[in-house]
């Protein structure tokens, strides 16, 4: 089974900036429209379960990975960056992982 969810990862983002309204980068999070290899529940400091994001391991395409603002402990693989995808934005595709209580869930992916 494949999973494809709408992710956040850290890179580079196009902003017009200034009084002639110039083009410039800063540091955000883009989207990515990715599969999925693994979901995890984010556990807040008081204990609970966040009902807002879950941490994912999304496939980063070749030509998208020169742009991903990330430290190398958040890369899993050369291809997979754990990131955090917004349940808001997922609410179809995470509906049965939010309700079964699981921490966490693995697909198996066929590269």
């Amino acid at each position: 089974m494949n999973l494809v969810l709408t992710c956040e990862i850290p890179s580079l983002v196009a902003v017009e900036a200034g009084r002639y309204r110039r083009l410039t980068y800063i540091p955000g999070d883009a989207e990515l429209n990715s599969r999925v290899r693994a979901l995890r529940r984010v556990v807040l400091a008081d204990g609970s379960l966040s009902p807002i994001q879950v941490e994912v391991e999304v496939f980063v395409p070749t030509d998208r990975r020169r742009a991903v603002e990330a430290p190398r402990t958040a890369w899993v693989t050369p291809e997979y960056l754990r990131c955090k995808a917004l349940v808001s934005k997922n609410k179809k595709s995470l509906a049965a992982f939010m309700a079964s209580g699981d921490l966490e869930l693995l697909f198996e992916c066929n590269e």
